[in-house]
């Protein structure tokens, strides 16, 4: 009895495996992704203030990953698309319920915005004047409460010169 109880005292009294230096669970890095670090992208103004502009409701529509709307539409900026591109691009997917990767590969392979809205059944000039009414209130609404960061200046003169 009494080893039983002395038994139950040293295992209350002993350091958690943490603390002992061993790990329990898996290792740290298990799930690490090279290409999610190489992704791991800064939001981009335009791609905050676009999310802003449609709802949940269109990103549903347009079948946003799951990493969201902003982190998709900064990888498309980071890819070269224009703000009223995308608004296009969006606007299309959402009417006719495509992904929005999907229409943004057909533009990527070359295919203009007015052949994409045709293949779709779409009014492309119509779709265009919608967008360009949508940037009106990106840029007045929206983008200003994203200012981007200006990159830093260079210094014109160096710290010998200061000095002198």
């Amino acid at each position: 009895m009494m080893t039983a109880w002395l038994a139950g005292a040293w295992l209350a009294a002993a350091a958690p495996a943490g603390a002992q230096g061993i790990e329990v669970g898996p290792p740290p890095d298990l799930w690490y992704s090279a290409r999610a670090e190489r992704e791991n992208l800064a939001p981009e103004p335009v791609a905050q203030a676009l999310d802003l502009t449609f709802g949940a409701t269109v990103w549903a529509q347009v079948k946003i990953s799951t990493e969201g709307p902003v982190v998709d539409l900064s990888r498309l900026v980071h890819e070269g698309f224009y703000k009223l591109e995308l608004i296009e691009l969006v606007l299309m997917s959402a009417q006719k319920g495509r992904p929005l990767q999907k229409t943004a590969a057909k533009r990527r392979e070359g295919a203009a915005l007015a052949a994409i809205a045709r293949d779709y059944g779409l009014d492309y000039d119509r779709v265009h004047e919608a967008a360009l009414a949508l940037q009106e209130v990106v840029d007045r609404e929206y983008l200003p409460r994203f200012p981007e960061k200006a990159p830093r200046r260079k210094r014109s003169v160096s710290w010998k010169e200061e000095g002198d």
